[in-house]
């Protein structure tokens, strides 16, 4: 599946990204985001992407601006999110059928920005902190709860790293706001997903969520 480099613009900064692309035409596309401290080449994110162009969803995945040394923040990280999300809504190939996936701190950043974006059809949050931050103005359990998206809450069995009560936390607020929702755990992953077989069974589920919601 071919893979372009493209430059995603934010404020006064060119952020790169690699977009996985479809070999088929697409049925839509999804920013992938890694987590904090994390880099887009981290295999569990890797291998989302290409499961996702595998079914058809053009998946694109970029380095946060301050990720090396980590001083992202979540108001950084959904402006580098917006930005990435204005890159597929403008590619001539990527149908504006758009989705968000996001790894740990990734996740709390696809909440805020499906909460906002009505555009959003589909939010992954793959074991996301229900809070990052000790600042009260981010809210992101509420802000979802306004999503227009569909929501999947996906877990490793094993994350030692962020607890499955954040994923409790987030159902619990998304269905009582009818907000469709599903939570998935993954036997055997870790925070990220590893070894290989929850990393891949992780990819497979994300993907097969995507390509029945976009649409």
């Amino acid at each position: 599946m071919p893979a372009q480099r493209v430059g995603i613009r934010v404020e006064d900064t060119e952020l790169d990204g690699i977009l996985h692309l479809p070999n088929t035409s697409a049925v839509g596309g999804a920013a992938v985001l890694h987590g904090f401290g994390g880099d887009p080449d981290q295999p569990h994110v890797v291998v989302t992407c290409d499961a996702l162009a595998a079914a058809g969803i053009a998946a694109l995945r970029f380095a946060y601006r301050d990720h090396r040394p980590p001083r992202m923040t979540l108001a950084t990280g959904l402006a580098d999110a917006a930005g990435a999300i204005r890159v597929l809504k403008a590619h001539p190939n990527v149908p504006e059928r758009l989705g968000v996936v996001g790894f740990s701190f990734g996740g709390t950043v696809a909440a805020l920005v499906a909460g906002r974006d009505s555009r959003i059809r589909a939010a992954v949050l793959a074991a996301a902190p229900a809070q990052f931050g000790d600042d009260p103005k981010w809210k992101p359990v509420a802000e979802l709860s306004r999503t227009r998206a569909r929501v999947l809450l996906v877990w490793g069995s094993r994350d030692s790293q962020v607890a499955f009560e954040n994923a409790e936390r987030y159902a619990a607020v998304l269905s009582q706001a009818r907000v469709p929702n599903r939570t998935v755990t993954i036997e055997g992953g870790d925070h990220d997903f590893a070894p290989a077989g929850p990393r891949e069974k992780m990819a497979e589920t994300v993907a097969e969520w995507l390509r029945e919601t976009l649409p």
